[in-house]
């Protein structure tokens, strides 16, 4: 061997092992394989690929590196690299892998090629970083973030159940205080009304009898003058009208105080806890407040009779029902109608609320129940009624209510509430 050329092999091998040098010591894994050769085997791995994954190097090599993956093999990752391989590209992944003990540590994994003088693929080359740390501690922060988010709206939508609770509970007390209100006045118009009627009778009668003793022993100038002042002041009109408007003035009455009694139990404020109550009552009353809005917008057929009274509370299913009345009257158009039917099985009470209105597609129907989602324009909802129904429903009652609509068609509310919540 000429000098030069034994200068250049001492080169090189030094050269060489700075190379073989330089790959111990990084504490990066890196690893081989023959690209040449079928399920491209390992070829070389470094010291640190050894501490990485618990192997020792005459373990490992001669396989492929895919048994890093263990039997998690659905990973996204996974087809990146084939990709990468099949293409004979360069591809940085995060994979999870698992060592020799079963232990599984995150791989910040780059592979690349390695192509001869002609551009040939000859191997790939693996640098491996295990990122485990860091890539835990990012998932329990994004983790802990999902958590706050989902907190956070679980606060907003309490926040904005209560001031609603607050509103409801406000009105349930301005309600009660004018039903209050109302019913002194109207029963003390009431029973004067009472004594009117009787004292018009005693009139009436006392004036038919006055006419009788005219008649019978009176002057003939006296039965004239009587009778002139009888067409007069048109007297036997206002006896037969009088019977009509007293009459009508009690119906009249008998209606507020109808309207009242329903005010009174719709707020129900004395009963927040549970206790027996019918359903008939409650929403005969939820009809009676709502009647000035939906009157001329619906047709209602309520079928509700021999329903068994059950444990409720029933000023949170007042709300209920008005919400659901309220929406159908907002539903429809034109010819409204809205069908209330109960009926009942051994363990439960069924009440349906059905509309012929504009009725909800699919995806509609999917989020009805969630928080402030509203089809309504801006202004015209909160989006928390329908939220706040299925709340009472399910979670203060144990009972559920689902909805099922077609467009066009209308929309159906059923509402289930156990007989022994």
């Amino acid at each position: 061997m000429e000098k030069h050329e034994f200068q250049d092999y001492n080169f090189i091998q030094h050269e060489l092992k700075l190379h073989d040098a330089a790959m111990e010591s990084t504490s990066c894994g890196i690893s081989i394989s023959d690209a040449r050769k079928p399920d491209m085997p390992l070829i070389y791995v470094n010291r640190a690929f050894c501490e990485m994954s618990g192997f020792l190097e005459e373990e490992v090599v001669g396989k492929n590196c895919r048994f890093l993956q263990g039997e998690n093999r659905d990973q996204s990752a996974r087809y990146i690299i084939r990709e990468a391989l099949d293409s004979g590209n360069h591809c940085q992944v995060l994979i999870k892998n698992y060592r020799k003990d079963g232990t599984f540590f995150w791989n910040d994994l780059i592979i690349s090629p390695i192509r001869d003088k002609e551009g040939h693929l000859t191997h790939f080359v693996g640098v491996q970083n295990d990122v485990t740390d860091r890539e835990e501690a990012r998932r329990e922060a994004a983790a802990k973030q999902i958590e706050l988010e989902k907190t956070l709206e679980t606060l907003k939508e309490t926040q904005s159940m209560l001031i609603h609770s607050e509103k409801m509970n406000a009105l349930g007390q301005m309600v009660a205080g004018v039903a209050h209100e109302i019913n002194n006045p109207v029963a003390f118009v009431a029973s004067n009304m009472h004594a009117l009627k009787q004292m018009a009778e005693d009139l009436k009668g006392a004036y038919e009898q006055l006419n009788a003793a005219v008649d019978a022993s009176g002057s003939e100038d006296l039965k004239a003058m009587a009778r002139k002042l009888s067409q007069e002041a048109d007297v036997d009109f206002i006896s037969e009208d009088l019977d009509d408007l007293i009459n009508s003035s009690s119906a009249g009455l008998k209606r507020v105080k109808g309207i009242v009694g329903s005010l009174r139990n719709f707020s129900r404020l004395d009963e927040a806890d549970e206790k027996i109550a019918s359903m008939k009552e409650c929403i005969e009353s939820t009809l009676e407040i709502a009647g000035s809005v939906v009157r001329n917008r619906l047709v209602i057929d309520c079928q509700l009779n021999d329903l068994s009274p059950i444990k409720c509370r029933p000023s949170e299913l007042n709300q209920v029902f008005l919400n659901l009345i309220m929406n159908a009257a907002q539903a429809v158009k034109e010819d409204g109608r809205l069908e209330i039917k109960g009926s009942e099985t051994t363990d439960a009470l069924i009440l349906t609320f059905t509309d012929n209105g504009l009725g909800m597609d699919a995806a509609t129907q999917e989020k009805i129940f969630n928080p402030f989602f509203t089809t309504k324009q801006v202004g015209e909802g909160t989006g928390l009624g329908l939220s706040i129904a299925y709340k009472i429903i399910t979670d203060g009652h144990n009972g559920k209510i689902t909805v099922e609509s077609k467009v066009g068609k209308g929309t159906s509310f059923t509402i289930s509430l156990p007989k022994n919540a």
